[in-house]
């Protein structure tokens, strides 16, 4: 009986009122079709396989270790703990059960915060496969800056209706890039039937080794793979609780089969040399095999799908905004929905944020005139993201600390409401954070620009992740010491 009465109490004391307004408020709708359509929106880009080839055969070792050690533990624990509290908001609830109001509001800082650049980065990459289609187009920063604007509006305009018909249109979108997927497999496939010899060995133990020579790519796949969380910022809106775990399931392993799939298509077909063609190489391998009419269809699939990933960001981060609001640690009108039930100031405001940053990024090295204007947006932007991605991967940790705690705490109520073996929780509570410092740790430790050398970059961006993590330390202060405030006055 006692034991009973203190899990009422761990949930009574542990309840936030977002929980409740959320569940009242916002329609139950996302089934697990809905749910897999939107993770993969978050998690998958066709172009991140680009990067790694280089490397030869040895990428595809990256993107498995990658995925052993980082990815799927996220995708256990995002998982355990959405099933365990299927609320709106993701890792801010999740940290507030385990860890209280500050760590809450610092995880969720340093979640919201790399999210929202991740629309500005959306958006861009939109831009390079624009360029890709005309060698003459958006050649200035200034032009690319503007372009960036214009979907951040698209993106804001269309996160302000229903969320049924948001859903329709990611789901549809999806599927081209699914489809985008099976046509660059079959390329492979074609090319190699076709008589052609593959373009990268894959037959000697040298050709998938890992060693200091690739060791960057470590930080690059497991970067890659951040985000496994980003879709319960909608746990709240799920039709029921097992379509967490499926989605994520399916999701799962949706993303680790694309990126293998495209990873080898592009190695058999073009080989390492085609890393420096940018990430317009996987419709160069499409127009190799299939001709330019394919290649075409591939790329507009390829550009529709960022400014739809840019409202799927905006949507997510702005219903974290919004329940933290509705739990008075942010302004309460950032809480406020519109006709449609959507988080309508949310997404305003972190619209506006996008929208300050590339006009830093792409618009202020006009005016300063410290140089070339493309080459200081280029490393503006590059090591801004850089920042933020490792500060995203910082708040990934608190993934598996959230689950040592609850577990720690009350071992009786956890065992009651787990969905996978203790061992294997325990395996990803300890090798994922290994695996994000290690990333972290590889990416501070090589520049990913000619113009910044690694001695330098280290310090750089190593500089400004700690001070972003110290601004998100006393914004978390300041906004615990306010709800408290809050509260003493309401009371």
């Amino acid at each position: 009986m006692a034991r009973g009465a203190t899990q009422i109490r761990l949930q009574q004391t542990s309840a936030l009122p977002s929980e409740e307004y959320v569940h009242k408020a916002m329609p139950q709708k996302l089934g697990t079709f809905d749910m897999t359509m939107l993770f993969l929106m978050i998690m998958f880009f066709v172009n991140n396989p680009v990067g790694t080839i280089g490397a030869g055969a040895a990428s595809l070792t990256y993107w498995a270790i990658g995925g052993l050690t980082f990815f799927i533990p996220c995708v256990i624990a995002t998982a355990q703990l959405g099933s365990m509290f299927p609320y709106e908001g993701s890792t801010y609830n999740w940290t507030h059960k385990a860890l209280g109001g500050f760590w809450s509001l610092f995880a969720s800082v340093s979640f919201w915060v790399p999210g929202v650049l991740g629309m500005v980065a959306g958006a861009s990459i939109a831009v390079t496969f624009i360029q890709g289609l005309n060698a003459s187009w958006l050649i200035e920063p200034w032009q690319q800056g503007l372009v960036i604007i214009a979907i951040l509006v698209f993106s804001a305009c269309l996160s302000f209706q229903r969320l049924h018909t948001i859903r329709y249109i990611v789901n549809a979108t999806m599927l081209l890039t699914l489809f985008v997927i099976v046509l660059l497999g079959l390329a492979a496939l074609v090319w190699i039937l076709m008589g052609h010899h593959s373009a990268t060995s894959f037959t000697r133990a040298s050709d998938w080794s890992v060693n200091p020579s690739n060791f960057a790519l470590f930080g690059v796949v497991t970067l890659a793979y951040l985000g496994a969380d980003v879709s319960l910022n909608l746990g709240g809106e799920v039709k029921e609780k097992r379509v967490i775990p499926r989605h994520l399931f399916w999701g799962g392993l949706t993303v680790i089969i694309g990126y293998s799939v495209i990873t080898l298509a592009l190695l058999v077909v073009e080989g390492p040399n085609a890393a420096t063609s940018g990430p317009f190489a996987v419709v160069g391998m499409i127009d190799k095999v299939f001709g330019k009419f394919m290649g075409n269809i591939a790329s507009i699939c390829i550009i529709a799908f960022f400014p739809i990933f840019t409202t799927v960001l905006n949507s997510a981060f702005a219903r974290l905004l919004m329940v933290i609001s509705i739990d008075r640690r942010l302004p309460k009108s950032l809480g406020k929905l519109n006709t449609n039930r959507a988080p309508s100031n949310a997404i305003l405001f972190q619209t506006f944020v996008a929208i300050i940053f590339t006009v830093v990024a792409f618009l202020l090295p006009y005016a300063l005139r410290l140089g070339k204007p493309a080459d200081i947006a280029n490393e503006v932007f590059t090591v801004s993201l850089s920042t933020l991605t490792i500060v995203w991967a910082v708040s990934s940790i608190f993934l598996f600390i959230d689950l040592a705690v609850l577990y720690l705490r009350d071992t009786a109520w956890f065992h009651h409401n787990r969905i996978f073996p203790m061992p294997l929780l325990w395996v990803c509570i300890v090798v994922a954070p290994l695996a994000s410092l290690v990333a972290i740790v590889v990416t501070l430790r090589y520049s990913p620009i000619p113009q910044i050398g690694d001695s330098q970059w280290w310090y750089v961006v190593g500089g400004l992740t700690l001070i972003s993590l110290i601004f998100a330390a006393i914004g978390s202060i300041f906004a615990t010491s306010e709800a408290s405030w809050q509260d003493q006055t309401s009371g």
